[in-house]
């Protein structure tokens, strides 16, 4: 046998094992070109926040990648939950907060019980994801309420301006470079039900079990009553994201189709850590190299959105990796005035992500030791 069609086998053998674990190398030329699109929807959002003002820019970047989708129907769908989950908890925390908020007792079980709601909803109804917005704003929003120099109504109202910045960005990329739209226009909008499809937005369309909906989303309630005692007697700390992180990892399927819920969770957790230790490493490594130069800043972090972006089309395997890479590296490079390097909101949010890592596998182990007693 030639080296030729040695080397030619063991190439053949190396790429159907990558094939296997998710790579798909036919699609790489156009994954490649695909993943431009929200390194344009980011500088959009970027630049029309820091036009505007707002505080926390990196929730408009982080808004204008979460939105995107293949199409621009999908990214439509996916923009208007993201927005109105936003409203609903940013409003429904603005109007509680201050009333619970010197109560630390009350202020925990509403925070279990909204979690659990909403939990509970993304797992079994449709549009999971206005849902799963509109706890994480909650959450977001009521953590400022306890937060003695926190300014309730304008934070509510930047993280609402910030999504919708990030969110209008993303729609307006998807709808410029996609080629229905254009015909879809010029057609006098015959065809737009064609651009938006189905709107089911259901993590499965299997048969849901409430009761098993049910106890999984009291998982992350116990887990948030925790975090929630712990803000309230010592401050918020990393908790705030903790408590992102200890509801964000449970909504998975819940079909046998998709797996263990528990594994998958477990997964997720680590995950989610990997990705938000990446991004540290990365932005740690690059600070000699950028730091205080604009233009650099600008463009390592479009490198960023678009390695990871790319990331998650050749590789599915490790999408929520990549997702959470993306997010903790935006938080490095976007800030409020001006480009500049943070290396702390990765750090924080790495800590915060242990922090509900660490809460939400504690409830792990309690709900199974009283399963076995119970059992027994």
């Amino acid at each position: 046998m030639s080296q030729q069609s040695t080397w030619r086998r063991v190439w053949k053998h190396c790429r159907d094992v990558l094939t296997a674990h998710g790579m798909k190398f036919g699609q790489s030329r156009p994954a490649a070109v695909v993943a431009l699109k929200p390194v344009v929807s980011v500088a959009f959002a970027v630049f029309t926040a820091h036009a505007l003002g707002l505080q926390d820019t990196w929730w408009a970047a982080i808004s204008a990648v979460m939105v995107t989708q293949d199409s621009f129907g999908a990214s439509l769908y996916r923009g208007l939950l993201r927005m109105l989950g936003t409203i609903f908890g940013a409003a429904a925390a603005f109007l509680l907060g201050p009333l619970i908020s010197p109560y630390p007792i009350v202020f925990a079980l509403v925070m279990g019980l909204v979690t659990w709601g909403c939990l509970y909803s993304a797992l079994v109804y449709r549009h999971s994801y206005a849902w799963v917005l509109t706890m994480i704003t909650f959450v977001m929003v009521m953590c400022e309420a306890v937060n003695p120099q926190g300014h309730l109504g304008q934070f509510a109202l930047e993280r609402i301006a910030n999504v919708a910045v990030g969110t209008a960005g993303c729609i307006l990329v998807a709808g410029l470079v996609e080629a229905r739209l254009i015909g879809a226009t010029l057609s006098g909008g015959r065809n737009w039900h064609d651009l938006v499809g189905p709107m089911t937005g259901r993590l499965t369309e299997a048969p849901i079990e409430r009761r098993g909906a049910s106890l999984h989303a009291l998982q992350g309630a116990v887990a948030m009553i925790a975090l929630s005692v712990s803000v309230s007697f010592w401050g918020l700390g990393p908790f705030a994201q903790g408590m992102v992180t200890a509801t964000a990892v449970l909504v998975v399927p819940l079909d046998t189709a998709a797996g263990d819920p528990h594994l998958l969770v477990v997964q997720r957790m680590a995950q989610r850590f990997v990705g938000c230790l990446l991004a540290g490493v990365v932005a740690f490594a690059m600070l000699p190299f950028i730091e205080s130069k604009p233009l650099w800043c600008q463009i390592a972090l479009g490198l960023g959105v678009w390695a990871a972006t790319f990331l998650q089309t050749v590789y599915p395997h490790g999408r929520y990796i990549a997702v959470q890479f993306l997010v903790a590296f935006i938080m490095v490079f976007v800030q409020d005035q001006g480009w500049t390097v943070e290396e702390e909101p990765a750090l924080a949010r790495l800590a915060g992500v242990m922090a509900g890592i660490v809460t939400l596998y504690a409830v792990f182990l309690l709900f199974r030791n009283t399963a076995r007693q119970t059992a027994n």
